[in-house]
């Protein structure tokens, strides 16, 4: 069978999405199936010839790009999949819909409500205002969607999505957490052995919450004197990070790694004590599985996605404070090490339901039942629609954009006349 992996970014780029889609094309083409990966950009010198990239425009510094419409031979190629399985709502599902021939599959990787707040500095309100009209309206572009927890199966239902939700959770490969290639020690930073190290693994980003992690951190230490914080990774905010860490002076007590290869991830989690985040902004995060996987109990905030994975009081400790509550369980767990060692085993066992293979089986399963029963034949909206058409995006932007009706205006490029000006080159290409 033939499988299409639609996604707006990918490798050299890591993140949670890159990564998914790199385990499923490894494991799914280990049991036969032939994968193409449909991205966006310039070409990578590590892409093969399963990698096919679209020329488009860059938007972020994170390496995504948004095109009007995918390359005349990528279309072409689009056309040839059994299963096309999109893993971006813009410049994925739509896409995958509109030159594929076969049933759509959509995975929602994000919590788009809380990063158009995050991101676009949005007011909620009027980040809600577009997720309930754009998140149902690109998932009705493919005939499954996946949700990875079910939580958040449940806020895609409550924003008004109206295709078909099954929850297949992510998975990892769980064997270089079990016995990491090549441990690190604390002794490899400057740390004695009886210091308590907490650590956080991702993106050091706004909707990460790292700031708030760090004042957290400042109040546990304080209490707890050997407790130290390490943050693996980097993002857009490690410079006022670093400033924070200065201002609050403990500068030897948090320590940068920088960007850390995702295969060397499980090195550093093995010397750790605690896995740490304050991030609320997950759909089921790969960090957090890992955390178990590594044997470390996981102290965060209690939100979708993390709480469907952390039971509070047997693997980890959850908190609906953040304010507060995060440093209480820090020192909770820092000055209790026979607590620790009791939930560093129950997290390994539970996260053996957060094999990748498991992940992976369900999939396929979901890939033969709708390449037997081609549910995309039967669907209203045939192949080959486009979102992007000048009535729909009038009809859909004069909906949701009402600035007379706010004391927060959306930005320009929401309003109608910036997206609906007249380029008629550029129309002639998206017909």
């Amino acid at each position: 069978m033939r499988i299409g992996m639609v996604t707006a970014v990918y490798k050299p780029v890591v993140n949670g999405v890159t990564r998914m889609v790199e385990l499923y094309r490894h494991y799914l083409e280990a049991a036969g199936y032939d994968v193409t990966i449909f991205t966006l950009g310039a070409p990578d010198p590590s892409d093969d010839d399963h990698i096919i990239r679209s020329p488009g425009f860059q938007v972020s510094d994170r390496g995504y790009y948004l095109t009007p419409g995918f390359s005349r031979a990528v279309q072409k190629l689009m056309r040839q999949m059994d299963i096309l399985h999109s893993h971006h709502l813009i410049m994925g599902v739509e896409m995958a819909h509109r030159y594929g021939r076969c049933p759509v599959i959509y995975t929602n990787h994000t919590r788009y409500d809380l990063y158009g707040n995050a991101i676009l500095n949005l007011p909620q309100s009027a980040a809600d205002a577009i997720l309930r009209q754009l998140w149902p309206d690109f998932c009705d572009y493919a005939d499954t969607v996946i949700a990875p927890s079910e939580s958040v199966r449940q806020i895609m239902l409550d924003f008004g999505v109206r295709t078909p939700i099954l929850t297949i959770e992510n998975g990892i490969e769980l064997a270089a957490f079990h016995q990491p290639p090549q441990p690190r020690r604390k002794a490899d930073f400057g740390l004695a052995d009886t210091a308590v190290l907490l650590l956080y693994v991702g993106r050091l980003a706004p909707e990460k919450d790292v700031d708030g992690l760090i004042d957290q951190f400042a109040i546990a230490a304080d209490v707890a004197p050997d407790l130290h914080l390490m943050l693996v990774g980097d993002g857009l905010s490690r410079e006022m990070l670093v400033a924070q860490v200065h201002q609050l002076g403990l500068k030897d007590r948090v320590h940068f790694t920088g960007p850390v290869p995702a295969a060397e991830v499980p090195d550093y989690m093995v010397m750790a004590d605690i896995f740490v985040t304050a991030s609320v902004s997950e759909v089921h995060p790969l960090t957090v599985i890992e955390a178990m996987a590594a044997g470390l109990p996981v102290v965060a905030v209690s939100s979708p996605g993390i709480s469907d994975s952390v039971e509070s009081g047997q693997t980890g400790l959850l908190t609906t404070r953040p304010d507060g509550g995060l440093a209480a369980a820090m020192v909770g767990l820092a000055l209790n090490p026979a607590r620790r060692a009791q939930m560093s085993a129950a997290a390994r066992a539970a996260s053996d339901r957060y094999d990748i293979r498991r992940t992976v089986a369900l999939t396929q399963a979901l890939y033969e039942q709708l390449n037997a029963e081609r549910p995309d034949l039967k669907r209203k909206q045939p192949h080959g629609r486009r979102y992007l058409y000048r009535q729909r995006v009038q009809s859909t932007l004069n909906r949701i954009f009402k600035p007379d009706e706010s004391e927060n205006p959306l930005p320009h490029w929401f309003n109608p006349e910036f997206w609906l000006r007249d380029r008629r080159d550029q129309h002639d290409q998206w017909k």
